[in-house]
């Protein structure tokens, strides 16, 4: 049963551009076999920039970096899917 919810809409408890940021940062490096034709600086500021401070959804986001980057091994539904993959596993390691 869930006794309380938090919501953090002004980043008091978690500081979301540095959580965002080495998020990326992780999973360009579990996918570096498919971007290693881009340097991980320029990975992390575009996906930055295109979600907005997660005002964008990230099917958006990441079927933009797909295109811009030109990524052809990976379909963007797979790079979505390794996003939410690892956000869904890491609420759920929250749980008490």
């Amino acid at each position: 049963m869930v006794k309380a919810v938090f919501f953090d809409l002004d980043g008091t408890l978690l500081d979301r551009d540095a959580s965002v940021k080495q998020f990326i940062a992780a999973q360009y490096d579990r996918l570096t076999v498919h971007l290693s034709h881009i340097p991980k600086i320029d990975y992390i500021t575009r996906f930055i920039e295109l979600d907005c401070r997660g005002h964008v959804w990230k099917d958006k986001v990441y079927q933009m970096l797909v295109a811009e980057f030109e990524i052809e091994r990976m379909s963007w539904q797979a790079t979505k899917h390794n996003f939410s993959f690892i956000v869904f596993h890491s609420i759920s390691s929250l749980r008490c």
